[in-house]
């Protein structure tokens, strides 16, 4: 039996394991999509930061805009099941979710339900007997909060205040509280933060976690050091002349790193001065990496036409079964009280016109699926394998894993068990079994019908077109050789 065909049959099993999961019902509750643009939160920020004393900004002082989930209400309202009626009565309660706005020096959140200043970080508010922090918080979030808890922060790191007081008051629905963190420093609020707490459900501040803040570190010494080593590695491949190929590098990565500059100025990030940093980093990555390890084929151009064929052709068979792989692990870990946000794409629909978003579905694509195959797989597999293939394994889904770390999750390591459990495995094998192309095709089509999909509940003509953009190197199977 051919290998494709043998592909063929296990993709058509996964695809019928897919579908089962999905009509056994998924437990994630679909949070309302934005009726409002980057335009009103700008609005709610200069009339909230006026009643406030606060210092406002314009758009162009942002660097940076997304939306974010409160996951303990988010978790205790998958646990009991809210329909959209008990949704909207919650919302008018508590934040479910808020967006962030953030500039080099400060950063506010917004309400989007009614456009309340619901957290500042950066700012300097005075307080006194007369004007203090009780007044505060009834003037801006009503009555009813009582002190709970303060204590400074003596022996904390990485803090910036004197004193933290949390007050709480009760709401008129079982086991959901408000609750307002105020941080005080010399006399002065310099930041403060109000959202809803559900009893069994403790909020996961990130923010806060000691693993999290290792991990970072961690990553962020990872990429130094990569960046170094690929860095010296070239240039040494340049002086002896060992580069065998160029253009195919440079056009790969000038394809991606479009891309990347794009998606971040689609996901509300600059593009210009410190924002341009990341972008710049990624593309840079996938020309050394590619140009370190291309090799030059003497293949015949009708060949090469034909392995690209190929790889279309297996990396969409290859997806199909990774979709099913992926559900699965999330199906089982939802059992466990594992939460993916359901706000991880309102932050691109207020960035960006509709009918930009089947531009993105491309590019999120396309960019991932190059950059990411060629560190990870083509880069990385042939360093870490001579300590072992499960060495190699582990420490290539690891390192992949980390770096996506943004996703807002509930346990908020729970994407690394996912790429270290399913994605990392399945690339490896996609990628020694396959080859390049079709991981980067696998990827690819991962990435972008996953958005696709998700479109089709904000605008399906959005959604056709964008769908059709991801199937387009499909259409590359209908061309024919002599």
């Amino acid at each position: 039996m051919s290998k494709s065909r043998r592909l063929s049959i296990i993709a058509a099993v996964s695809l019928t394991i897919y579908i089962l999961i999905l009509s056994l019902g998924s437990s994630e509750i679909k949070y309302p999509l934005p009726s409002y643009n980057k335009a009103d939160i700008f609005n709610y920020i200069v009339t909230e930061s006026e009643k406030l004393n606060l210092p406002s900004f314009s758009a162009e002082d942002v660097t940076f805009i997304n939306a974010k989930a409160n996951n303990s209400i988010g978790r205790y309202v998958e646990s009991h099941q809210f329909d959209e009626g008990q949704l909207d009565e919650l919302q008018q309660k508590v934040p479910i979710y808020t967006i962030e706005v953030e500039t080099g020096e400060r950063l506010y959140e917004i309400n989007p339900s009614n456009g309340q200043i619901t957290r500042a970080s950066g700012i300097s508010l005075p307080f006194n007997e007369k004007n203090s922090i009780d007044n505060f918080i009834q003037t801006y979030f009503g009555s009813g909060y009582t002190l709970q808890t303060q204590k400074a922060s003596e022996g904390e790191i990485f803090t910036d205040w004197h004193m933290k007081y949390v007050y709480t008051a009760s709401t008129s629905l079982d086991n959901i509280s408000k609750v307002v963190e105020i941080y005080t420093s010399e006399n002065k609020i310099i930041e403060f933060q109000q959202y809803g707490a559900a009893a069994g459900f403790p909020l996961q501040e990130v923010e806060d976690s000691t693993g999290l803040m290792i991990i970072s570190i961690f990553m962020l010494l990872f990429l130094v050091t990569l960046l170094i080593i690929v860095t010296v590695q070239l240039i040494k491949r340049l002086i002896k002349k060992q580069i065998e190929a160029f253009v195919a590098p440079f056009l790969l990565s000038l394809v991606a790193g479009f891309g990347w500059f794009f998606l971040t100025s689609a996901m509300g990030s600059s593009i210009t001065g410190f924002g341009a940093i990341e972008p710049a980093f990624m593309t840079y990555l996938t020309l050394a990496t590619l140009l370190i390890r291309w090799k030059k084929s003497a293949k015949s151009h009708e060949i090469k036409i034909l392995e690209w064929k190929d790889a279309i052709f297996q990396g969409l068979l290859l997806t199909i079964i990774f979709f099913a792989l992926t559900s699965l692990f999330f199906y089982i870990t939802g059992f466990f009280g594992s939460w993916i946000s359901p706000v991880l794409n309102h932050g691109l629909l207020i960035n960006v016109n509709p009918w930009i978003l089947p531009i993105f579905t491309l590019f999120i694509g396309l960019s991932a699926a190059v950059t990411e195959e060629a560190v990870f797989r083509r880069y990385m597999i042939p360093f870490f394998d001579r300590f072992g293939v499960i060495t190699s394994v582990l420490l290539t889904s690891f390192l992949w894993g980390i770096l996506h770390l943004a996703y807002d999750v509930h346990p908020w390591y729970l994407r690394v068990i996912e790429f270290m459990i399913i994605g990392g495995p399945f690339f490896y094998f996609v990628y020694k079994k396959f080859g390049f192309k079709t991981a980067v095709f696998c990827h690819y089509f991962n990435n972008s019908l996953i958005t696709a999909f998700f479109l089709f509940s904000v605008n399906i003509n959005v959604a056709i077109v964008a769908l059709f953009l991801s199937v387009s190197p499909l259409l590359f199977l209908l061309y024919r050789t002599k």
